[in-house]
């Protein structure tokens, strides 16, 4: 498990030096599931620019060293399709990108990756590309940036009762397993707690609010989090065990 606020601060390392910082993440907010890691690469490349790196490129993920090592050079980077910084990451960008990289499609097949559990699983998948190019109806992407929504407003019932201040993120399959919802700002005497995806019931992107399916008091009986610890990845893996409610409705 890693904390999102944590997850900024690390460097990425191509097989041949390091390329940039990761500076933000996209998450679908259908599946809470991290699809890309936003790279700020101005210090390390010339004319550098924004890209995005998808966790299929990862070989390692250093905590002591705070990096994320990908599996490309720097030159395959610099190269990779540009992004447009204000427009929304579409669906034909990504398909692009994946065809430079000789990924498999992540939005085809059952599971959160594709037909797979897991990221990795996806490397050298061409031929799938070649089979996924046949296909009419291509389902469109819902990405979110995790830094636009840490911040937003915490809605239960229609009371506001806190504000999103971090993510719990699965490093395995890169599943957001948790919100973190910081109260102290609603509440005298309140508290930091951890919110699963399971229990919001929708994102108000106009009114930057999150609606749990929940009441307030339900919501402040939800395990509280030790703010101390949230680098900590045995506590934040601990955390994400326990029972958090998630088959209210």
């Amino acid at each position: 498990m890693i904390a999102f606020n944590t997850l900024t601060k690390f460097g990425i390392h191509a097989t041949d030096g390091d390329i940039g910082q990761c500076k933000d993440v996209l998450f679908d907010e259908q599946d809470f599931v991290i699809r890309y890691f936003v790279a700020d690469t101005h210090k390390w490349l010339p004319l550098g620019r924004k890209v995005v790196l998808s966790p299929i490129s990862l070989t390692e993920v250093n905590d002591t060293e705070e990096k994320l090592y990908v599996s490309m050079t720097k030159d395959a980077l610099k190269e990779s399709p540009s992004i447009d910084d204000h427009k929304p990451l579409s669906r034909e960008y990504e398909e692009i990108l994946f065809k430079y990289f000789g990924y498999g499609y992540y939005w085809t097949g059952p599971g959160a990756w594709g037909d797979f559990s897991h990221p990795t699983e996806l490397v050298d998948q061409q031929s799938m590309l070649d089979d996924m190019d046949t296909l009419e109806s291509k389902p469109e992407n819902h990405l979110r940036s995790c830094e636009e929504v840490n911040g937003y407003d915490i809605s239960a019932q229609g009371e506001d009762t806190g504000h999103v201040c971090d993510f719990v993120i699965d490093k395995r399959n890169w599943a957001i397993q948790l919100f973190i919802i910081d109260t102290r700002n609603w509440l005298p005497g309140g508290k930091k707690i951890a919110l699963a995806p399971a229990l919001i019931k929708d994102i108000d992107w106009s009114t930057h609010k999150i609606n749990v399916n929940m009441s307030h008091d339900d919501l402040m009986a939800l395990p509280e989090v030790d703010d101390d610890r949230l680098d900590d990845a045995d506590y934040l893996a601990s955390l994400a065990s326990k029972p958090l409610m998630t088959d209210r409705k």
